[in-house]
């Protein structure tokens, strides 16, 4: 038992935000996949229900790409900015050392 309260006290805060931008990039890897996919079972419920051929099928995954790659990039540009400013803010805190 002590030695897992020990491994908990070792947590260094470096790593866990190593470890938090680690998932978030993987999050959105699998937004990204969910978003695909998704939208490209929607329309081949779609083609499926409607008999509208593969046309259901095209624009679901039309749209789950464009959809999906919207939101990647503009969480990468988010995290990217949000990185900077974490470099820029240890700089400082070197230079004031």
């Amino acid at each position: 038992m002590s030695a897992i309260m020990v491994d908990q006290q070792d947590n260094h805060p470096a790593q866990d935000r190593e470890r938090s931008r680690l998932m978030r990039y993987a999050s959105m890897g699998f937004e990204l996949a969910a978003s695909i996919i998704g939208l490209t079972l929607l329309g081949l419920w779609i083609d499926y229900r409607y008999q509208t051929g593969p046309k259901g099928v095209l624009v679901g995954a039309g749209l789950g790409i464009v959809g999906g790659l919207y939101n990647f990039l503009r969480a990468a540009v988010r995290l990217s900015a949000a990185e900077r400013e974490q470099t820029r803010e240890g700089e400082k805190r070197d230079e004031g050392k």
